[in-house]
């Protein structure tokens, strides 16, 4: 059966039938309204349970609050109608459905405050839940003080009447306020039938108290059935995906999330004002609930907003870290050494002290691989890597990196050539003394070539021009039969070695 379009077509004869009976008035006008009102009501309630089959399972708890708040505006409407029965011009002598209007209320507040995908913040809904019921006792127990003294003092039906669009308009912020932050679509779903609905709740019943106050027609009885019939509508869309475009800003989110809370202690101090002269300690505790519930809310919310951070903060120089490292080796990758290159430059020239960068190759690595295999050449870099970074553990200024493939490249800070070269003497030694099996290497195990440059044996304009005169005395070292250190050609002079 399609319901969006049986919706209308059983809607508009209620409605008719309403304001018919409305405008003839017979004698049971009151008891024939009411009675419509409830099938109208009914038809709703079979909408909603409908919506809550349909609905996904997180959001099912939402939709079961809407319908329990129809529910409960539904026992409230059979008060009425049972009240109508007994005394015909309506004025509530046999029973009270205040509880049930006071209970919708509630039920609608714990639906705007429940968040079925945040489970890390659920002891806060838990704390939503208790403010939202202190809320709606203090409500109900403020309504029926003015209940009872509204006889010896006229001016408590105002002051009900006021109440009520407070608690309405309470309901209708608080759902406006979720809907602002609904970031899914079936979220958002919800949301605009919950809003719509709480501000057709304020705005219906308000107009038709002051039309009951202002006149003695019975026309104005058709407010309240607006509510029902324009929610009903809204259920009886299977997919409705109002609002498409709408997506809230991060701003807007963190907005809507903060100001929630802040509404329910806020209305819960508001509604202590009521009890100043008839319950002082009730009111000052209120006060202090709604206060002391903020505060640990914002000191908890603060306290994990720092861990996040601290965590956030972990995870950016783990993040970093990486980016500047190589895999394999764990040594700096290429990034990593051209950050340190460009640094120490930078440092040596301000302060005048000598620099020297060197490259490394592992000889006949190419062959390693094809003999081997490239699992055992992994194997082998790593090896190199460990022992080169083993070696110089122990030499102040010195950095290793990975240049790619079986390049490694050295940063050596505050090294005078004759320093430098022993040191890289010193790491290629070491490299020998691992004999890794290699029998297409030069002497049957891995070895390594190294060139080197040095600022002070040669005026580089940049960092990049001493690392390529590095990277030719390689190929020099290669040339040369492998397995040593070259240094780079001195324009003028004949290379060191």
């Amino acid at each position: 059966m399609n319901m969006q379009a049986l919706a209308p077509r059983l809607y508009a004869p209620l409605l008719a039938a309403q304001l018919a009976v409305l405008a003839i008035e017979p004698p049971q006008v009151l008891s024939l309204s009411y009675a419509v009102v409830l099938a109208t009501l009914g038809f709703t309630l079979l909408l909603s349970l409908r919506r809550v089959r349909l609905s996904l399972p997180h959001n099912r708890p939402l939709w079961s609050l809407l319908l329990a708040a129809l529910l409960s505006q539904a026992a409230a409407f059979v008060l009425l109608f049972v009240d109508s029965l007994v005394n015909p011009q309506g004025t509530l002598v046999a029973l009270d459905p205040t509880l049930y209007f006071c209970l919708s209320s509630l039920l609608l507040t714990l639906a705007a405050t429940y968040d079925p995908v945040r489970p890390a913040y659920r002891w806060m809904g838990w704390v939503d839940t208790a403010l939202a019921i202190f809320i709606a006792v203090m409500f109900y127990g403020l309504v029926r003080a003015l209940v009872a003294g509204a006889e010896a003092q006229p001016d408590n039906a105002r002051a009900i009447m006021w109440l009520f669009d407070a608690m309405a308009l309470f309901v209708a912020v608080f759902a406006t306020l979720r809907l602002l932050g609904a970031r899914r679509r079936d979220e958002r779903r919800f949301f605009v039938v919950l809003t719509a609905f709480a501000w057709i709740e304020l705005f219906a019943p308000a107009a038709h108290n002051r039309f009951v106050l202002a006149s003695e027609s019975y026309l104005p009885e058709l407010l309240l059935n607006l509510p029902f019939v324009l929610t009903g509508l809204l259920l009886s869309r299977r997919r409705g995906d109002w609002l498409r475009g709408y997506r809230p800003s991060t701003r807007v989110r963190h907005l809507a999330g903060s100001i929630s809370p802040f509404v329910l202690s806020l209305a819960l101090c508001l509604l202590a004002f009521g009890y100043l002269h008839r319950a002082p300690a009730l009111a000052a505790g209120a006060v202090v609930a709604g206060i002391a519930s903020y505060a640990l809310r914002a000191a908890l919310m603060l306290g994990r907003h720092l861990s996040s951070e601290d965590e956030l903060k972990r995870l950016h120089h783990g993040l970093r870290r990486a980016a500047l490292r190589d895999d394999l080796t764990q040594l700096l990758n290429r990034r990593g050494f051209y950050r340190a290159l460009d640094r120490e430059w930078q440092r040596a020239r301000q302060a005048r002290t000598p620099l020297a960068v060197a490259m490394l190759d592992i000889d006949h690595f190419k062959a390693f691989n094809d003999t081997y295999g490239h699992l055992a050449g992994d194997q082998c870099l790593a090896s190199v890597a460990q022992a080169l970074a083993g070696e110089a553990i122990s030499m102040a200024g010195v950095t290793l990196a990975r240049a790619g493939g079986e390049e490694f490249v050295v940063l050596m800070s505050g090294y005078t050539p004759h320093a430098a070269g022993a040191a890289l003497e010193r790491l290629r030694a070491r490299v020998e003394a691992l004999r890794v099996l290699h029998v297409r290497g030069v002497r049957g195990f891995v070895t390594v070539s190294a060139g080197i440059a040095s600022s002070e044996l040669a005026r580089y304009e940049h960092a990049e021009a001493m690392l390529s005169a590095a990277d030719a005395a390689l190929y020099a070292a290669k040339h040369a039969g492998r397995n040593q250190v070259v240094w780079a050609k001195v324009p003028g002079t004949e290379a060191m070695s």
